[in-house]
């Protein structure tokens, strides 16, 4: 069904594969904290909650909020009223210029943050790495000027990083040493058998290889869709759609895929879905919706959510509300962190420490997002 690629291919991939890049367009560095202390090569990275705001004038903030510093009150219900204070648990770390209401196109890949729309006069991607707290320029991708008039989808796999943007598929290699070779994009012949735009949820297979892509309505023949990253072809599934809204993540602990519910009685709910062999399943696996609610999508404050997974079973519920009633402008960022589990009926039900920290800012212009779901990151 897909085509092998063209002139080089990268590494890992199969030697019938063929690809076309673009190199490197430069390298600088820049820092806004101390470099971190070189930590022992057996101690894992620690990670945090990065958010992507809205509230720069040239483009975007970049916050890191540490779960650890996040206030603890079993008594409160998801998403009190009143704002949490959270200045101990986050601070600015880069700005980003990029252009204004898409901050859809920023991706995370690793330990780095990239802002997949820069400005129109950048010569390349800027790219955070939240592990080096450094800035370097990632080659432009050939769906750069797609972004801004189609839907986008990234995703991690394999070890790379597969932007999705019709009718480009594209991958990028690792970074490689300093100095050593270009930085570079491969082209896939491949094209994805339907419109990124019709694209309403999509999850990586715990075999670290293949990605489940469902479509909807909109297409003539919806349903979901699996891209193999090692032999670059796409297989049609069935006519089932997952039942997230955007992006569902694998909890080992559930040995299942968790992400907000798309299905109309399950709006402002977590789901979780068995999840299917990575060859797919004719029939939609299995899913159930949490018995929780984290968001009233009929309050006139919301304006959008997004969940993250943050590793070892525990998830963090962003949403995005207007500060204040009827000013669209004072938004405020609520984060809800807890874990999930089966209950004795076998409902889903958060479990454990659920703790809650929020931040306030200001738009400083008038060029809204195009999607108000706000951007995070654990990384």
């Amino acid at each position: 069904m897909a085509k092998r690629r063209r002139d080089h291919r990268p590494s890992d991939l199969s030697d019938s594969s063929s690809t076309s890049k673009r190199a490197f367009s430069g390298r600088c560095s820049a820092c806004t904290a101390p470099l971190p202390a070189k930590r022992p090569a057996a101690q894992p990275r620690k990670k945090y909650l990065h958010l992507v705001v809205n509230d720069w004038d040239r483009g975007y903030s970049i916050y890191r909020a540490d779960e650890d510093c996040f206030s603890s009150d079993a008594d409160v219900d998801a998403y009190p009223d009143a704002p949490r204070p959270a200045a101990a648990s986050q601070r600015l770390l880069v700005r980003m210029v990029a252009q204004h209401a898409y901050s859809q196109c920023f991706a995370a890949h690793g330990s780095k943050i990239l802002a997949m729309y820069p400005a129109q006069s950048s010569p390349g991607i800027p790219a955070f790495d939240t592990e080096a707290l450094a800035m370097t320029v990632c080659p432009s991708p050939m769906s750069r000027g797609e972004c801004g008039t189609n839907k986008y989808l990234y995703a991690s796999a394999g070890g790379r990083l597969w932007a999705f943007v019709y009718p480009f598929v594209e991958v990028l290699e690792p970074e490689p040493p300093a100095t050593k070779e270009s930085w570079s994009w491969a082209s896939v012949e491949s094209m994805p058998p339907f419109h990124s735009l019709c694209v309403t949820s999509y999850a990586v297979h715990p075999d670290g290889r293949t990605i489940f892509v469902s479509v909807g309505r909109r297409m003539i023949n919806p349903g979901t869709f699996t891209f193999d990253v090692e032999s670059l072809e796409w297989t049609y599934v069935g006519d089932w759609t997952l039942p997230f809204k955007g992006q569902a993540y694998y909890d080992h602990e559930l040995d299942a895929w968790v992400g907000l519910c798309n299905r109309k009685e399950g709006i402002g709910h977590v789901c979780s879905s068995d999840v299917p062999p990575a060859t797919g399943c004719a029939t939609m696996p299995v899913w159930k919706l949490g018995v929780e609610v984290f968001f009233d999508t009929s309050s006139e404050r919301h304006l959008g959510a997004t969940l993250v997974y943050m590793d070892n079973s525990r998830f963090c519920l962003v949403e995005s509300r207007m500060a204040k009633d009827g000013d669209f402008y004072p938004r405020l960022v609520k984060m809800t962190s807890f874990m999930l589990k089966y209950g004795k009926e076998g409902e889903l039900r958060v479990a454990g420490r659920r703790t809650y920290a929020s931040m306030d800012y200001q738009l400083p212009h008038k060029h809204i997002d195009r999607c108000l779901d706000p951007i995070a990151f654990w990384v």
